[in-house]
């Protein structure tokens, strides 16, 4: 190529991001270069498209990025405060208040990214809520509705309840089994969440109830509707944390409860990405970058949707994270040159 030629180029190039306000940076030149950064995401795959809109972000800084460590809740924040990992792209509150706590000297929270996230509480199948009259927790303390969800022959509900990692949620769960007096009428099934949901998934089309601990929207309640395969339970006796409490109130209009308003005994969730604090100070760019990202709950839903049609595989779930930053380029684009700058 000519001298004349590459100067032709490089004016045409120069003139372009005059026009758009792009940058035009050598990679050398970008905040992140030279610096490899080791993410995390959760063992529940409904928003790893979230974490791989974040880290092709980090990427367009510079930053050679490592494929996210897949781990629980409460590894994650560990490994996040001694910084073996820096970031997790879908940590939870009120549900992950207690790690936030056991970790504030070394972790923050970053956000909120989605605010208002997903809605949670307790199902059951419409089928068996309709012919029993079933609406509240508590009418669980009739033997003759626990026994109608007894898998195992022990004359109690089944109920399919959060992962024992997730802590916050878990313990929620438990104390109203306690509190309400039904631990001798629903026992709390727990193990790997996205297994037991599928599973009940499964025994919903074979035609038999079923109970879980959810929250919409994830692949069991893209699947099965609320007010059409699920409803929600509602809570006359509403016993959350002191500090959740204080912000609790019912849901309006929601889909699938019998009551407007509906109690659901639960808090709606917010998410937020959690990040090493001492990484965060020496990472400016970065922490524009998060401070700025945020999605809509629509987002979410429609990606699981994807997901559920058989397109969850990890190149499926890439390329949904590159369509959704096309389909937002202005926005995304801004984030990245307002990150930019923040670093010079």
């Amino acid at each position: 190529m000519s001298c004349n030629m590459r100067n032709i180029i490089f004016a045409i190039v120069a003139g372009i991001a005059i026009l758009t306000g792009t940058h035009v940076m050598a990679g050398s030149d970008l905040p992140g270069a030279g610096k490899k950064v080791m993410p995390a995401r959760p063992n529940w795959d409904s928003f790893w498209f979230g974490q791989k809109i974040v880290d092709i972000g980090m990427e367009r800084l510079g930053y050679e990025v490592a494929d996210p460590v897949t781990m629980g809740p409460p590894a994650i924040f560990t490994s996040i405060a001694r910084g073996d990992l820096m970031y997790s792209v879908d940590t939870i509150l009120p549900n992950h208040a207690d790690l936030y706590e056991k970790t504030k000297e070394d972790v923050m929270p970053v956000g909120p990214i989605m605010n208002p996230g997903t809605i949670q509480g307790f199902m059951v199948d419409k089928k068996t809520a309709d012919k029993y009259n079933i609406r509240y927790l508590e009418d669980f303390k009739d033997p003759k509705v626990a026994a109608l969800f007894d898998q195992d022959g022990d004359g109690r509900a089944d109920m399919v309840g959060p992962s024992a990692s997730w802590t916050g949620s878990s313990a929620v769960a438990t104390n109203y089994i306690k509190n309400l007096g039904l631990s001798d009428r629903v026992h709390l099934v727990q193990g790997e969440y996205t297994t037991l949901s599928a599973d009940a998934v499964g025994r919903y089309s074979a035609g038999e109830p079923i109970f879980l601990y959810t929250w919409y929207p994830n692949p069991t309640t893209m699947t099965l509707k609320p007010g059409k395969d699920l409803v929600w339970l509602q809570v006359h006796n509403v016993s959350l944390p002191d500090d959740q409490m204080e912000k609790y109130k019912p849901q309006d209009n929601l889909e699938g409860c019998a009551s407007n308003p509906c109690d659901l005994g639960w808090l709606p969730t917010v998410y937020y990405i959690a990040v090493n604090r001492k990484w965060a100070a020496e990472n400016s760019a970065a922490m524009k970058f998060f401070d700025q990202f945020e999605m809509h709950l629509q987002d979410r839903a429609e990606q699981n949707i994807k997901m559920m049609q058989g397109e969850n595989r990890e190149e499926d779930i890439e390329r949904h994270a590159r369509e959704w930053i096309e389909n937002n380029k202005e926005k995304f684009d801004s984030w990245i040159d307002a990150a930019i700058t923040a670093a010079n």
